[in-house]
C-alpha cells in the first residue's frame, strides 16, 4: 500500500514528500524510485499531510492501540490519512478527528477501491455514495 500511496502524490504532482520508514532498506528504495527524500523515523517532521500505511493501530494487531504519528505531528498537520480499514476508526484517526483535522480512512480508501474494481470488472460504474452507505452498514 505504501508503494500505492507514494505512487499517487507523485502522480498528483506532490513534490516535496519525506517517507518515513521503519525499515531503512525499504525507505531508501521507495524513496530513490519516487525521487522523494527518506527519513528512518517521523519525529520532527513538519507535514501539512501525514499518511501511515503501516499496520499501526489495525485491529487484532499487537500495536492495536499504538499512535502511527505523535500527538505533536497530528497538531500541526492539516490532514491525517490512515489507510488501515479495522478498525475504521483506528487511534490515529479518533486522534485527528479531535483536534478537528480532516481525516481520510482506510474504510473510505476501500469502499473507492470496490467502485473502482467493480467498474473494472463489469463495465459498469456503480454509485459511489451507495457503495460508502454498503460499507458504513457493514461496518456497524
Amino acid at each position: 500500500m505504501g508503494k500505492a500511496v507514494i505512487a499517487a502524490f507523485r502522480d498528483a504532482g506532490f513534490r516535496d514528500v519525506i517517507i518515513a520508514a521503519r525499515n531503512r532498506q525499504r525507505g531508501l528504495a521507495l524513496a530513490k524510485q519516487y525521487g522523494f527524500q527518506w527519513q528512518p523515523l517521523p519525529e520532527g517532521i513538519a507535514a501539512e499531510i501525514l499518511v501511515n500505511v503501516t499496520p499501526l493501530g489495525m485491529a487484532g494487531g499487537a500495536e492495536s492501540n499504538t499512535l502511527a504519528f505523535s500527538e505533536a505531528m497530528v497538531a500541526q498537520a492539516s490532514v491525517v490519512f490512515d489507510v488501515v480499514a479495522l478498525p475504521a476508526e483506528t487511534p490515529l484517526i479518533r486522534l485527528a478527528q479531535q483536534r478537528g483535522k480532516q481525516t481520510i480512512s482506510g474504510a473510505e480508501v476501500i469502499a473507492l477501491q470496490a467502485v473502482e474494481q467493480f467498474a473494472l470488472y463489469t463495465g459498469v460504474r456503480p454509485d459511489s455514495a451507495l457503495v460508502a452507505e454498503a460499507s458504513a452498514f457493514a461496518r456497524s
